[in-house]
């Protein structure tokens, strides 16, 4: 009868070692060595901490005329600053997103690429030279005072821009970052957003 109590009270405790084990684990990682949390991240893109609201400003269509306070607002945005004519590096990025875009499927529908020209003039040439080949491209026009320049920082002109159906800029791809890393991103954030 003994012997039963004692493996009883054994198991017992084995049980609330194994339980209570990795509770006291991580209380003493987290509060007493907290050089063990790591502080990695799981994003490909640079991200813009904290988020950033877009100006107020609206940008223009391609003859100048108010887009509307929602252009970039209601999907997610492939925002693409171009400057001038769109020469080989423009093309192969203008691509490039193309095909992250067509890798999200049905979910596609809820991102959209959008080119960011400096002037209305600029856009017509542009937008006639990569209609046939980017049919689904949204084209704008900058304010008169390059707001939306000045806002990304445009420092890299390969540079892509991350905007949330919100109006939020979140994160930065520049020149180089490859679409396998873009198309996670991107995948991850429709995953577990259901705005756009």
């Amino acid at each position: 009868m003994n012997e039963v109590r004692v493996r009883g009270r054994q198991q017992f405790l084995l049980l609330a070692a194994l339980f209570f084990a990795p509770l006291l684990a991580a209380v003493l990682l987290y509060f007493v060595f907290p050089d063990w949390v790591p502080r990695g991240h799981t994003n490909y893109g640079q991200l813009v901490e904290p988020a950033r609201p877009l100006p107020q400003a609206s940008l223009r269509d391609e003859r100048g005329a108010d887009a509307g306070p929602g252009a970039l607002r209601g999907k997610w945005s492939f925002v693409y600053l171009g400057s001038g004519a769109c020469a080989a590096a423009c093309a192969a990025r203008l691509h490039q997103i193309r095909q992250v875009r067509t890798l999200l499927n049905e979910k596609r529908l809820r991102v959209q690429r959008v080119y960011l020209g400096a002037d209305a003039a600029e856009l017509a040439a542009v937008r006639a030279q990569l209609q046939a080949e980017h049919p689904d491209l949204h084209y704008f026009a900058d304010t008169p005072d390059a707001a939306y320049r000045r806002f990304f920082g445009g420092t890299d002109p390969q540079a892509l821009y991350l905007v949330d159906p919100l109006g939020n800029w979140l994160m930065v791809y520049p020149a180089g970052a490859e679409s396998k890393g873009i198309l996670g991103d991107i995948k991850k954030l429709l995953r577990i957003s259901q705005i756009g």
